[in-house]
């Protein structure tokens, strides 16, 4: 698989990430917004912030429900199939989000192997050998023998080390050290040993030519099986470590062509609404983080909250929206000096415009959209009655908003008659924007 060779389009279901054609090649969907990124760029942006969000207090159960179980062992997720969240057929977070740096290091060692007749004379090379604690001779090299084995188990941990220099350093522009810790001045020396032995100062997976980055790519795949055949000691961290090289030097394609996700995350709409509380925290004006009155923190990436931040939102979701026995949860509200404003996170690709008129059917429930519009009223109304008994904040005003991805960004107030009251309008963030922002987390290494 080759960046420069994937097709990149817009998701329809909301499953965004890898897919696999049936001619073989590889698609990328992205989030709405998203389709005017180069493949590579939309890609980094996507595996940064699929990182940050595995690292949020995300809630299994709800996730559960809608998405199924996290789950990555298949070799790839069918269109339509569930019961999936996250699918990681390449082994792309297996290697560059989960790999064990001692684990790794622990692998270089290895025993010396000699030619069977070396030993038959062992004192002729006494003077030769180099003695282990216990007193044993290992003998590297003795006259007029030669090396049986060109590849060994510390290989292996080199072409880790490479691949996810190159990775990080090619494909993320990040510095390695943020994401390898006390480990990066281990690990660079050892890649940077590695490419001086079997690879060219400028061979890259990420580079801007092809064809260099296809060769490049042939010959890790020929190291890689080369290491394989002619390595004696396979424990379990050799086993792991190799299965995920292959599968991402392959593309997933290790265990059988298969039609389908092989990376990327089901349904986006968990991770839009973590996107969009970071916004709302972080983002550009007032009031940010200070004016959460309360909010759905499940998706809030974990640096922006407290023990005692969550502790305050939840008495105040209880306080204001806890009412006749349903627990109602909204995700943000805003608190500025002259309004409250109740915000409904929505991952559409076309605003609701307008409610739908009820069904005299008895036997037909509410669309998901009349939902939608009954549940933002509900939020306002319950809101208004707050700020009724509160002499400080009663002047204010309540503002309602469904925030959207969009290619950029938008302010449309809902017009309706007759008006809506509170006011209601429809804000797309800037997708590419956002999202970029929402992935530098990973890029400060504090998660």
């Amino acid at each position: 698989m080759l960046i420069h060779d994937m097709l990149l389009e817009e998701s329809d279901d909301g499953a965004v990430g890898i897919f696999t054609q049936p001619d073989g090649s590889y698609q990328l969907k992205v989030p709405f917004g998203m389709s005017g990124m180069a493949p590579a760029q939309a890609l980094a942006v996507l595996y940064k912030s699929f990182a940050v969000f595995r690292r949020t207090r995300r809630s299994f159960k709800r996730l559960g429900q809608l998405d199924g179980l996290e789950e990555h062992s298949e070799p790839g997720l069918q269109e339509g199939d569930g019961g999936i969240s996250f699918c990681d057929a390449m082994g792309l977070d297996e290697l560059f989000d989960r790999a064990d740096p001692l684990g790794l290091l622990s692998l270089r060692k290895r025993i010396a192997q000699q030619p069977w007749d070396v030993t038959r004379h062992l004192e002729r090379h006494l003077h030769l050998a180099v003695f282990d604690n216990n007193g044993a001779p290992y003998l590297e090299r003795t006259p007029g023998s030669r090396r049986e084995a060109c590849y060994g188990m510390s290989d292996i941990v080199g072409l880790y080390c490479f691949i996810a220099d190159d990775f990080y350093r090619a494909f993320l522009g990040i510095d390695p050290a943020c994401r390898w810790g006390s480990f990066s001045a281990d690990a660079q020396a050892i890649a940077a040993h590695f490419r001086h032995r079997h690879l060219a100062a400028n061979d890259s997976l990420f580079g801007i030519d092809r064809q260099q980055c296809l060769r490049t790519r042939q010959h890790l795949q020929y190291l890689l099986r080369e290491i394989n055949r002619q390595e004696s000691l396979r424990g379990s961290n050799y086993r792991l470590l190799h299965e995920v090289l292959e599968r991402y030097l392959y593309g997933g394609h290790t265990h059988g062509q298969r039609q389908g996700q092989i990376w990327g995350i089901k349904n986006f709409w968990a991770v839009w609404e973590s996107v969009c509380l970071h916004h709302a925290a972080t983002g550009q004006g007032e009031p940010g983080m200070m004016g959460f009155m309360t909010c759905d923190f499940d998706h809030l990436p974990s640096t922006l909250s407290t023990p005692m931040l969550r502790k305050h939102w939840l008495a105040t979701r209880a306080q204001i929206f806890h009412r006749n026995g349903i627990e109602r949860r909204p995700d943000l509200v805003l608190n500025t000096q002259t309004q409250v404003k109740v915000i409904d996170f929505k991952y559409y690709r076309h605003p609701p415009t307008e409610r739908c008129a009820a069904s005299k059917n008895q036997d037909v429930g509410l669309t998901k959209l009349e939902q939608d519009f009954n549940n933002i009223e509900v939020y306002g109304l319950l809101t208004h009655n707050h700020l009724l008994r509160d002499a400080e904040q009663r002047h204010k005003e309540i503002a309602l908003e469904f925030w959207l991805p969009g290619r950029e960004a938008e302010h449309t107030p809902v017009v309706h008659a007759p008006e809506w009251a509170p006011s209601l309008a429809i804000v797309r963030l800037c997708t590419p924007w956002v999202m970029h922002r929402y992935s530098q987390q990973y890029n400060d290494g504090g998660l």
